[in-house]
């Protein structure tokens, strides 16, 4: 595989191939792989900005409660990754379906009873949710990936 990818691009055709790789773990990677790819970057966690421009993105097909303030839970889900939000945003919705299925009056819409849909969102969903979901990314781990970007010259 390495030395294909050496001679990819020499074998005098007029081709140029760019191979992109993606890992969670770049310092697993042995050298002689590495090497061969001149350009490495390494993505942070979401900036505040970023977060918020994801919850909006998760939480605009959702019923929200018009008082829930995306730059709050923005604030309140620093150190959460893109994943773990949209996860956050998935678990809130799930608990808010939840309570229509355990509700002690739950029937079955018959033909023609518009469905039940679940309630709103509140903050206070985001924050249970926040309670039992923590990030994923530990500061142990971004600590390994600023020593290999700084290492290895990512951009």
């Amino acid at each position: 595989f390495l030395t294909e990818m050496d001679g990819v691009n020499g074998k005098g055709k007029d081709l140029m191939l760019y191979v992109i790789g993606a890992t969670n773990k770049p310092w697993s990677l042995d050298w002689p792989f590495l090497r061969r790819f001149q350009k490495r970057i390494y993505v942070s966690l979401p900036t505040q900005e970023a977060r918020e421009k994801l919850f909006e993105q998760y939480t605009a097909p959702l019923r929200k409660d018009i008082r829930v303030n995306i730059t709050e839970l923005a604030k309140l889900f620093d150190g959460y990754s893109a994943s773990d939000i949209k996860d956050v945003c998935q678990a809130a919705q799930i608990k808010a379906v939840h309570e229509i299925f355990n509700a002690p009056d739950y029937h079955e819409p018959v033909s023609g009873e518009a469905p039940i849909q679940p309630r709103e969102l509140t903050t206070s969903d985001f924050k249970t949710i926040m309670e039992r979901r923590k990030p994923s990314v530990s500061l142990e781990m971004i600590r390994a990936y600023h020593k290999w970007s700084e290492e290895f010259r990512a951009l």
